[in-house]
């Protein structure tokens, strides 16, 4: 269900995890939910953002954002991200996509 699951929130789908980024007025209207995976392998590219402080290893693939329906797919909570790292991921997709003239 939409509503259990929060923005920051890292769920597994399938084999693979997600960090949440859409926020609760997002999902709530949609019934669906904003995530970027989480690779294991790490190598430094500039979108990705380094989890540090949970237990989850690896980067967030910032620039991977996939539209989630968690009604369709079983989904298994595992942490919240920091604060720092949410925002971080939220810094880099905002500056994808805004506007510059």
């Amino acid at each position: 269900m939409v509503g259990d699951i929060k923005q920051g929130d890292i769920i597994k789908l399938g084999l693979n995890p997600v960090l949440v980024v859409s926020n609760k007025n997002f999902n709530s209207r949609t019934n669906l939910i904003l995530v970027c995976p989480i690779s294991s392998v790490i190598n430094g590219f500039p979108m990705h953002v380094q989890l540090e402080e949970t237990t989850t290893i690896g980067e967030i693939k910032c620039e991977q954002i996939k539209a989630i329906d968690p009604a369709a797919r079983p989904y298994i909570f595992i942490e919240s991200a920091p604060k720092q790292i949410l925002l971080e991921v939220i810094d880099i997709i905002y500056g994808s996509v805004e506007f510059l003239d």
